[in-house]
Order: C-alpha cells, then structure tokens, then sequence
C-alpha cells in the first residue's frame, strides 16, 4: 500500500478515536427493573439547547440507540417507557419537578403544577446530554444517563459528537438481568 495512504488513514483514525474519548457517558439505572419487560417507548420534550437541529439530532440518535435495542416508537402516551432528552449548553444547578398532571406527562420549572411530582436536583456542565427513561405506568425513574462534552458550540461537529455521545451512552443500554 501506499505510504502516503496509511499516514492519511492514521490520522482520520487517531482524530475519530480522540473526539470519542473526549466525553464522557455516565449511566444509571433501578437494579430491580427487568428490561426484558420494556418494548415500546414515547418522547416526552425536555429542555433544549437552544438549537432546534442540535435537539433533532439528539432526539434522532435516541430513536436510533433505542431502536437498535429492539424498542418501538409508540404514540405519546401508549408506551411502556417515557423517554426524556435533556440539553444542557452552559454550567446551572438546576431544581427539575416532573409533575403528573391533569394533562398527562410534563417537565416544568420551579414549584407549580398540579398532581404528583418527583423533583430531582442537578448540576449539568456545559455540553452535557442527558437521557431520563421512566416506566410510564407507575412514572418511576428506571434509567438515567448523561454524556458531557457531547454538545459542541462548533456546528460541524454537533451531528458526530451527539451520535458519539448517545452511542456511548446506550453501549451497555439495556442492562442485563441480575447486574447490580
């Protein structure tokens, strides 16, 4: 082969492979949820970046991780899951209440709303995606994950660093039974 042509390759290879260490995923999930139950999943909005083409990508690539996995996008409402994506583009603490209202699933900001709620508290750094999976019955937190650096202010590089981020993420997606 060509000399000139292994060096190129070398090179595209070492920058791919250094754009994909540079985030970092983190995952969680309930120990006692059995995943095998889970087949079917709806979007719920989350907060956005700001850029509705980062958002839509982000969303797209979700879709895509989950569909990989054997998951069915349903009708909103008609899922086993709720899935909410989450961008976070500067550095806040943030108090996130997700109320189960009189019309259903929703996200809001701060104390008001009606019907049950869950509130969590998180710090979110710049560029961090975040993926919250619940059980849309009884709207318990079954998955949590998160990807910092995942959201890059240079627009060429926001498509690969979100698909990075979300494979990254669903790498281990769903976790096998008995794992602790």
């Amino acid at each position: 082969m060509n000399a000139k042509y292994l060096i190129t390759v070398g090179v595209v290879a070492l920058l791919s492979v250094g754009c994909a260490y540079s985030i970092k995923a983190a995952t969680d999930y309930d120990r006692t949820v059995t995943f095998s139950n889970y087949h079917s999943y709806f979007i719920v909005p989350g907060n956005s970046s700001g850029n509705p083409l980062m958002d839509q990508r982000a969303r797209a690539d979700v879709e895509n991780a989950l569909g990989s996995k054997g998951w069915t996008e349903v009708p909103d409402g008609q899922g086993q899951a709720a899935v909410v994506v989450h961008a976070a583009t500067t550095t806040k603490h943030s108090y996130e209440t997700f109320y189960d209202g009189w019309s259903g699933w929703q996200w809001r900001w701060g104390p008001n709303g009606l019907g049950d709620s869950a509130t969590f508290i998180d710090n979110y750094n710049v560029g961090t995606l975040v993926v919250d999976i619940f059980d849309a019955k009884t709207k318990r937190a079954i998955w949590h994950g998160a990807a910092s650096d995942a959201l890059p202010e240079n627009a060429r590089s926001n498509a690969k660093a979100t698909g990075q981020a979300i494979n990254k993420m669903f790498s281990d997606f769903p976790p096998a039974p008995g794992e602790r």
